[in-house]
């Protein structure tokens, strides 16, 4: 199945996507800068619309450095601490294989039959049933789960979901994801603080000086208000690099590594529905397993739907769709698992991920 749709071509395109976005992301930021230098000279002067377009202009090369420099100081702090932001918008906390034993045996056990590093698990405490993987390095990368995941999906369910999260690590999609999130982020902070700005300041200055005939300051300041609206929505517009083939690809890489589509219908069948992460940036959603859009919104959403992930589950890896769950394992003593650890034949001889361990 993964072989249908290219993996090595997806990722050739997905680290394509990573450099188009960090060269288009210096244009569209001077594009704002002089949005903004047109804006600031409608305020505070009484040029004319054509006074302020050459003004804006001869100031750029003095101003681009500044936005440049500033934007980019942005750029590396967001990129070095995009976890902390994504762990304070989503109240995820880290565990360990002592708190969350099944989660993290299933976690290390696929990263080692892939042969990558395991990743750090993150649990969210919500009764909605998501997950997403984000890093940018074998050092920071983390799978997170939601407590609503954990305890509606069987063992077999549980591990599709993790693997799909891999999938988007070893196919490139989370670091792209996370350039885009930070590109987008910088623009809609820099849109919604000027925006907010202009409401709030008293427009009767510029209604003055087109009575008076000190200026044209009203059609330049809405002149200025246009470029930053479309230097917004182009800077919007990125999240169509991410491709929605990704998460069809997760889904046949997940297959492949747990031999199990059936349990990957299963999930997706369970988590249909239930998904909506609350008071989580929007950004952050699109990282997520599965990212409910309906109306007019999903002509603009980022994954397929679930039904058409269900369908190509059964055409390609042939899945069935009326599958059933198995049973919860009851959690055996400490002792018991003690023992049992340590009648377990030796590493070499047994792989952890080998089923009926």
């Amino acid at each position: 199945m993964i072989q249908a749709y290219g993996l090595k071509t997806h990722i050739w395109n997905n680290n394509l996507r990573c450099i188009m976005l960090l060269v288009l992301f210096p244009v569209l930021l001077l594009f704002l800068a002089f949005g903004i230098l047109l804006l600031w000279t409608g305020f505070t002067s009484d040029m004319s619309t054509e006074q302020g377009l050459s003004y804006a202009l001869n100031t750029m090369p003095t101003a681009a450095p500044i936005a440049l420099g500033a934007a980019g100081g942005w750029f590396a702090v967001a990129f070095m601490g995009h976890q902390a932001m994504i762990d304070l918008a989503t109240k995820s906390k880290s565990v360990t294989i002592s708190q969350e034993p099944v989660a993290y045996r299933l976690l290390e056990n696929l990263s080692i039959s892939r042969g990558q590093t395991t990743p750090k698990l993150k649990i969210i405490e919500t009764p909605q049933m998501n997950a997403f993987a984000s890093g940018i390095r074998d050092k920071n990368y983390t799978v997170t789960l939601t407590r609503g995941l954990m305890n509606n999906l069987d063992e077999d369910e549980l591990e599709a979901v993790i693997a799909h999260e891999l999938s988007h690590i070893r196919n490139r999609d989370v670091r792209l994801l996370i350039i885009a999130v930070i590109f987008v982020g910088i623009f809609a902070f820099v849109g919604e603080g000027l925006v907010r700005g202009v409401f709030r300041t008293n427009l009767s200055r510029t209604n003055n000086h087109r009575r008076s005939g000190g200026g044209n300051a009203g059609a330049l300041i809405f002149f200025a208000i246009a470029i930053i609206a479309v230097s917004y929505l182009l800077a919007m517009l990125t999240r169509f690099a991410l491709s929605r083939k990704r998460e069809y690809m997760a889904d046949a890489g997940a297959v492949e590594l747990t031999k199990n589509p059936d349990a990957m219908i299963r999930a997706l069948q369970k988590i249909s529905g239930r998904a909506e992460l609350q008071h989580v940036p929007a950004e952050i959603k699109e990282m997520a397993f599965e990212n409910p859009r309906t109306g007019f919104a999903g002509a603009f959403a980022t994954h397929p739907p679930i039904e058409k992930r269900i369908a190509a589950l059964v055409k390609f890896a042939g899945g069935r769709p009326d599958s059933q769950s198995r049973p919860k394992k009851r959690t055996a003593p400490a002792s018991q698992k003690s023992g049992a650890r340590q009648n377990r034949p030796p590493f070499g001889k047994r792989g952890p991920w080998t089923r009926g361990n």
